[in-house]
């Protein structure tokens, strides 16, 4: 297995890239020009590819006013970055322009063990933004509640009645239903929380049901045995028009008919029921998640940077441990077992 041979040393300025996004439609970026210019002033250097944030209304124009550089070419931003901040994972094009450097991204490892394999690949460090979490087990970077709302309004494009006309069944009701119900309970959809005495009745429930939510985080112990709450057979017997707004995006899924969804395909139909289930709700409503993501991860970016990189972050307080338990080190994790059996040029893993 390879070493990392980057040498860092705290107090000195970092490099700072923040890309366009790759994947298809997806509008967001991790920084919005309030924020660059938090961590310019604070003695780094920021750089930005062109055109990363217009699908948020922010102009090239705007980062620059803030102190940060524009590049043009992905591959000329990644030859100067040190840390690069982005929404999405990368794709196998964007992982080959990376080398030696430090990644902070969603990165779905456990769900995409392929991505330690490209990251592996190219000598990267990543930070897992997904598992940056306080000693209760609280995300840094959540927007749980969004995701709940942006389904719930996504899926109503879908349905033939107005929402107060509505049923929901909104399986779960831990933090990523929250929004769902919020967003149901405002827009005046009529709805029922299963909790799990109650899961031996969800096909009676569905007869009836317009809407079925589901924001059950399904285990890997039940994700492997292919075990479900909700059958094919539900679904069949479920109200004719009745809509499956999946939250969670477990695969296998605690409903046997959902399968993932992208901004490109958002919805399928499956069993004559329109099926969603779409990484990243959030980039529904752009503008929103992107101001939110800058709130949230503009202090994870600063510590980082003025740490002069990931190494002794553990040693920063609350925040730098947390930041230090999110790390993935490929080469510790013998990268190499992790390599595709197949990934056409360009494709995306995620």
């Amino acid at each position: 297995m390879g070493l990392f041979l980057k040498i860092n040393f705290g107090g000195r300025k970092m490099k700072i890239c923040i890309p366009k996004e790759t994947y298809p439609l997806e509008k967001r970026v991790m920084l919005i020009p309030n924020s660059v210019k938090n961590l310019v002033k604070a003695g780094h250097e920021v750089f930005v590819q062109s055109n990363a944030a217009v699908g948020v209304n922010i102009e090239d124009e705007d980062y620059s006013s803030a102190g940060a550089k524009i590049v043009t070419e992905a591959r000329d931003l990644y030859n100067l970055a040190e840390l690069v901040v982005k929404v999405k994972a990368p794709s196998p094009e964007e992982f080959s322009l990376m080398h030696d450097i430090t990644l902070l991204s969603m990165f779905h490892s456990e769900q995409n063990p392929v991505h330690i394999y490209y990251a592996g690949k190219q000598n990267l460090i990543v930070v897992e933004v997904e598992s940056i979490r306080d000693e209760k087990n609280k995300r840094f970077i959540d927007q749980t509640d969004i995701t709940g709302k942006a389904g719930v309004y996504y899926a109503l494009q879908h349905s033939k009645k107005t929402p107060e006309e509505m049923k929901a069944v909104i399986l779960g009701y831990g933090h990523v239903s929250s929004g769902a119900i919020e967003a149901c309970a405002r827009l005046g959809i009529e709805f029922k929380i299963i909790r799990k005495g109650e899961f031996k009745y969800i096909p009676k429930y569905l007869k009836e049901a317009d809407l079925l939510i589901n924001g059950i985080a399904w285990p890997e112990s039940r994700r492997s045995k292919k075990e479900y709450l909700v059958t094919r057979e539900d679904i069949k017997n479920a109200q004719k028009e009745m809509i499956v707004l999946d939250l969670s995006v477990d695969f296998p899924n605690p409903i046997e008919t959902v399968r993932p969804t992208t901004y490109s395909q958002p919805y399928y139909l499956e069993e004559g029921r329109v099926h969603i289930s779409l990484y990243g709700y959030p980039g529904l409503v752009p503008i929103t998640s992107t101001n939110r993501y800058s709130k949230q991860i503009e202090p994870i970016v600063l510590l980082i940077a003025d740490n002069g990189d990931v190494e002794g972050i553990s040693k920063k307080g609350d925040l730098g441990i947390a930041i230090s338990k999110a790390i993935i080190y490929p080469h510790k994790l013998d990268w190499t077992e992790y390599k595709p059996t197949e990934t056409p040029p360009g494709s995306r893993i995620e």
